[in-house]
């Protein structure tokens, strides 16, 4: 529950889908597809006042001289202006800013389960170290691995050749999966 005056929150993401429901007060939403990332000027991933990564650009008054692709992002939006009784659907990862007027403004938001411990943006935040630095061919044959074992559509089926007991980080989703590949991490990132 959010209880709060007239404010204003960036445009960030939240990584699982959200239900946001307004109790009182006036609400904008605008909201951006995922596939608006390059043109939203995403600030720092590490340094954020929220922990999400957010856009440099106000969508009210946004610097189209310093910030030019944002004119494309803003083609893609989808504006909602809500009222108390009124509900949104954010589904994850889509970026989203929200504006509150009233002086008294009350939010409550349901989220679908997430872990920040198991989350892409974490494994992405591993592969600027790991990956990204790279000389060219190193990484062309990197994204090759990739796409194999996490995003092609047959990824979940790359070890059917082996049987399932040899099968390790790469067998079927699991708690127990989770928990080997965490401890498979743990040790290789050398925490103990």
């Amino acid at each position: 529950m959010w209880i709060g005056n007239a404010t204003r929150i960036s445009t960030h993401y939240d990584g699982s889908a959200n239900l946001a429901c307004v109790v009182a007060g006036r609400r904008r939403f605008v909201l951006f597809p995922p596939e608006q990332l390059e043109n939203l000027y995403v600030g720092p991933l590490d340094h954020t006042m929220a922990g999400q990564p957010a856009s440099m650009v106000d969508p009210d008054e946004p610097d189209l001289e310093r910030y030019p692709r944002f004119a494309e992002a803003m083609r893609h939006a989808r504006v909602a202006d809500l009222g108390p009784g009124d509900a949104i659907f954010i589904p994850a990862l889509w970026w989203h800013n929200v504006r509150s007027y009233e002086p008294l403004n009350i939010l409550v938001n349901y989220w679908a389960e997430g872990t920040e411990a198991t989350s892409p943006f974490t494994a992405m935040i591993h592969a600027l170290v790991a990956v990204r630095d790279l000389p060219p061919r190193e990484r062309a044959v990197w994204r090759k691995w990739f796409d194999h074992y996490a995003f092609d559509d047959a990824a979940d089926r790359v070890a059917d050749h082996l049987p399932e007991a040899a099968r390790g980080v790469l067998g079927a989703a699991s708690p127990s999966r989770t928990d080997r590949i965490k401890q498979y991490l743990l040790h290789a990132l050398g925490a103990r």
